[in-house]
């Protein structure tokens, strides 16, 4: 009986995974300040089971960055980066979560120290059903790739021997923001 459960309930996640990939992503646009936003958030990331015994560390910009977005997409996006980040790395690691900026976007990098990708590997990480993991679906980078996309961002996976694994999701700035940024640089 407790098979059959675990069973329905693998069943039931991964027909949610399929219906939230196959859906058009519609976006619920609000303006988000970034630091605030991975404030809050870090708070919900530390109390999951995957971070337990994980330190995640998050270096925020020193002025407020605006972004357009939608604040429950783009959760899930990193609620499933700091997932994976914290699944690749043993306990006691660490997750680290900067930010950058290039010409109007903004780059949000999470880092693990964890074993590097296997180079075949990580073209195919983004494609659906795709798994490096056991009990993997391989919908979950599928889904934040579309959901970084519909953003009009773009996503991007390093791996390497000295670096552990590096996600980087570059969004664009707000006009304004940028235009803030660029004026404070040249004082």
């Amino acid at each position: 009986m407790s098979l059959t459960t675990n069973e329905a309930e693998r069943l039931a996640n991964l027909l949610d995974e399929i219906l939230l990939y196959s859906k058009p992503q519609v976006l619920q646009l609000a303006e988000i300040e970034i630091n605030a936003f991975v404030q809050v958030l870090l708070m919900l990331l530390q109390s999951m089971p995957q971070a337990q015994e994980r330190r995640i560390v998050f270096v925020p910009w020193d002025s407020p960055i605006y972004i357009l977005g939608d604040a429950a997409k783009l959760k899930q996006v990193f609620i499933n980066l700091i997932r994976n980040a914290c699944e690749a790395v043993d306990p006691g690691s660490t997750i680290l979560w900067t930010m950058s900026l290039l010409p109007e976007q903004l780059c949000l990098s999470i880092q693990n120290g964890g074993d590097p990708i296997a180079l075949d590997s990580l073209p195919k990480l983004t494609q659906p059903f795709y798994s490096t993991k056991a009990e993997g679906t391989g919908l979950g980078l599928a889904i934040v790739k579309r959901i970084v996309e519909a953003h009009l961002g773009s996503l991007s996976i390093t791996s390497s021997e000295p670096e552990g694994t590096i996600v980087q999701v570059q969004l664009p700035l707000q006009h304004q923001s940028y235009q803030t940024l660029v004026n404070q640089e040249a004082e």
